[in-house]
């Protein structure tokens, strides 16, 4: 088989024992023949990179034994291998160890860890760790509170092309956080991040394009072809606002949140989720499997292993604190876009134990006790919860969350909760679904 004579000279610097090219042909090797064959002479070739000290090998091999490629996971070999890379300088694996610390993955969750990780990978200049440091600190994770740093640090991710944190100063200045409010800034930030097709960035273009003139349009245009300079001064990144609860019904028990997530998160959700979207499935009721079902017309991505990242790990502690429900029970956050059309028709979100296939989901942390659905957008029209037994229907608030227990406090499965997407008339309609067991979930995708 004819090869390219460029693979040719790379290989023969790898047995010349040239590190770079040890490493650069596992990369290949992954790439281009990324079954079992080809994971095995990745690993060899990064095997050798490493022993040579060679810090992106390691952090290499550490993804690997992270995603089981061409080896058992073993999330515990990987923090070893991100933190010999990080040791030696590289900024990649440290940011790694960060969302490591603050997932709990391979090694005891620690915020304050995760935080620091994210301070010295920011430090060596790493674009996405500015932007999680950026994130801990306006939130308080893993230490104070620190609105201004995080202002700072939001800006130098932006600068470096970050997109998260290029949306991040256009919602600043859309608003007059952070900077002076200034709607031709404004948008020149949002067309970077649309550029990267970050999250909902082209709509929110869309949007403030609708009330600006055309010479401002092309200013902001203008601007966001520019090579940009740090602020001479950055205002602080507004508190998060209390979370309002409201009472929908007692019998079953239905609770809606206002501001459960904030546009930074949803913005991230949808981005992080998007190119990992897969028709919906549902537990087929008499033999466990998942399957299609024609009930259920929705694209979907679960947020677990490298997805869940310290926004997911948040969302996910602040829902268990709502729902007064340990974290640890809780299913991987799912993330759902109903387009026209699609719908869930009318379902129950707990295991009957009259159908044997429910044996599969009962064994998985037992019963789905609650559900908690977060709207990570407004709908023109259609997408609402219904509870056609109560007769309650909840329409899709972008930011709003809705938690609905599908048991009674003595853990029956309750009927009342029978409830459905209703179909989108028009737009589509992203959503959070996080589903919460009895008991501790396993940590697995199955």
């Amino acid at each position: 088989m004819h090869q390219d004579p460029d693979l040719e000279a790379l290989k023969e610097d790898a047995q010349r024992g040239i590190p770079a090219a040890a490493y650069n042909l596992g990369v290949w090797y992954l790439r281009e023949g990324g079954d079992a064959t080809g994971q095995k002479a990745a690993r060899k070739a990064f095997e050798s990179a490493a022993e040579s000290g060679f810090a992106p090998a390691d952090s290499a091999l550490g993804y690997m034994y992270l995603r089981g490629q061409g080896v058992p996971a073993d999330p515990e070999r990987a923090v070893q291998l991100f933190s010999r890379s990080a040791e030696a300088g590289f900024s990649e694996a440290r940011y790694r160890l960060g969302e490591l610390r603050s997932a709990g993955l391979g090694a005891p969750r620690d915020l304050q860890a995760a935080r620091e990780h994210f301070s010295l990978a920011a430090d060596l200049g790493h674009p996405s760790a500015m932007t999680q440091l950026a994130y801990c600190l306006s939130r308080g994770l893993g230490g104070d509170r620190d609105t201004g740093a995080a202002a700072r640090w939001y800006e130098r991710a932006a600068l470096t092309g970050d997109p998260r944190a290029q949306w991040r100063l256009g919602f600043g200045q859309e608003h007059g956080e952070m900077l002076p409010a200034d709607p031709v800034d404004a948008l020149s930030w949002y067309l970077r991040a649309a550029a990267r097709d970050y999250g909902r960035a082209l709509q929110d273009c869309e949007r403030l394009k609708g009330t600006l003139e055309s010479g401002q349009v092309e200013e902001a245009v203008r601007r966001s072809r520019l090579q940009r300079q740090p602020a001479a001064e950055l205002g602080r990144v507004s508190a998060i606002s209390g979370t309002a609860i409201e009472i929908v019904c007692w019998t079953p028990r239905i609770f809606r949140f206002q501001a459960m997530v904030d546009d930074e998160e949803i913005n991230h959700l949808i981005h992080i989720a998007r190119p990992l979207l897969r028709p919906a499935m549902v537990l087929n009721r008499q033999t466990g499997e998942r399957v299609r079902d024609p009930a259920r017309r929705s694209h979907n991505a679960r947020l677990s292993g490298l997805l869940k990242d310290t926004v997911v790990c948040n969302i996910e502690d602040r829902l268990a604190r709502y729902s007064l429900i340990p974290v640890e029970n809780g299913e991987p956050i799912t993330i759902l876009r109903y387009q026209p059309g699609d719908e869930y028709r009318p379902h129950a979100d707990y295991y009957d134990p009259k159908h044997p296939g429910s044996a599969t989901g009962l064994s998985q942390g037992g019963q789905r006790v609650a559900t908690f659905l977060v709207y990570l957008n407004d709908v023109p029209a259609g997408g609402q919860t219904a509870f056609p037994r109560i007769d309650i229907s909840v329409p899709p608030q972008r930011g709003a969350g809705l938690l609905f227990f599908n048991c009674t406090p003595d853990g029956t499965p309750d009927t009342r909760t029978l409830h459905a997407g209703k179909p989108v008339q028009d737009g589509e309609k992203w959503l959070l679904s996080r589903w919460i067991r009895a008991g501790a979930y396993p940590p697995t995708d199955a």
